[in-house]
């Protein structure tokens, strides 16, 4: 698994957090990585940081909501390489959307919200797919030598020309109060890709999602220092059947699997990468949770100064 030698790659929200650790997974491969981000600081310092360890990766800054920057980047990855294999959808835009129930939010709000959390993801599709096809595939990739049932019907079928990775989250399968613009993002995110693995699988694309747990990014780690604890930290690993939380590592290691032609047979899959988080009956992690919090009345979490409401 992992080998993206002559493979070029755009990765979304690449600066740093899950789509920095999917950035390095994948040059670390052999793929020539280009990063997609708002933050010009922390997208350098990751393309530093390919590059120093010997992968080969470039910086773009832009907003993936605009379809003049994601027509911009498919044709920077193109012109960069001669060639387009991998799309991988994480940019977020952290506090770009504002929580609270449909009564509480503005229209404008709703709009900004869903356009980085699911109009990107159309736009990247629009735009790469045909690149994808256009590149077609990789020397040493090709269909000639297929020998399974597709010979039966006189004719080899497309596989391994393009890859996407769209990133939703175990939120676009539960619902948290006071959160309608993320659950509703993160499930549209499913929904897209589930189509998207019908439209284009006969052309050799497959098209998965990515559903994580609660992965601990630079950002994260930085939010529990100023405002956790250690027994408000252990309080999330309790929820997790493996009892711990999630790093970028862990869900780039799953991005890689399904960019990699070991998983040309796996397409519209929504894959948790959580832990067994949504696996467990909630009334016994409620309980045992319950336990804990009695046990430990002074714990603090980075949630402790967000009012989520009833």
């Amino acid at each position: 698994m992992g080998n993206f030698s002559k493979r070029t790659a755009i990765v979304t929200g690449g600066a740093r957090g899950i789509g920095g650790g999917t950035a390095r997974k994948l040059a670390a491969g052999g793929a020539h990585v280009l990063i997609v981000d708002v933050e010009e600081s922390s997208a350098k310092k990751n393309v530093d940081t390919i590059r120093a360890s010997g992968g080969q990766a470039d910086f773009m800054i832009g907003d993936v909501s605009e379809e003049g920057v994601v027509k911009e980047m498919v044709n920077r990855a193109v012109s960069q390489t001669g060639r387009l294999d991998i799309l991988v959808q994480n940019a977020y835009g952290g506090n770009a959307h504002a929580f609270g129930s449909a009564v509480d939010i503005s229209s404008d709000q709703w709009d900004r919200g869903l356009g980085l959390l699911a109009r990107s993801l159309f736009l990247g599709a629009k735009y790469a797919v045909p690149a994808m096809e256009e590149s077609g595939n990789v020397e040493g990739s090709s269909s000639d030598n297929w020998t399974g049932a597709g010979l039966r019907h006189g004719m080899a079928p497309n596989q391994n020309v393009g890859r996407i990775v769209n990133i939703s989250s175990v939120h676009g399968m539960l619902q948290a109060p006071k959160a309608l613009i993320y659950e509703s993002g993160k499930a549209a995110v499913i929904g897209l890709t589930r189509q998207m693995a019908v439209d284009f699988g006969p052309r050799g694309i497959t098209v998965n999602a990515i559903a994580p747990g609660h992965i601990v990014t630079e950002a994260g780690e930085t939010m529990w220092n100023e405002s956790g604890n250690e027994p408000g930290f252990r309080l999330f690993e309790l929820q997790y059947p493996v009892r711990r939380t999630g790093v970028p590592e862990d869900i780039a290691n799953a991005i890689a699997f399904l960019c990699s032609d070991d998983a040309s047979f796996i397409t519209g899959v929504v894959l948790p990468v959580d832990g067994g988080l949504t696996i467990q009956l909630q009334e016994d992690v409620v309980m045992r949770l319950k336990d804990y919090i009695v046990e430990n009345p002074d714990l603090r979490t980075h949630f402790d100064d967000r009012s989520l409401g009833q």
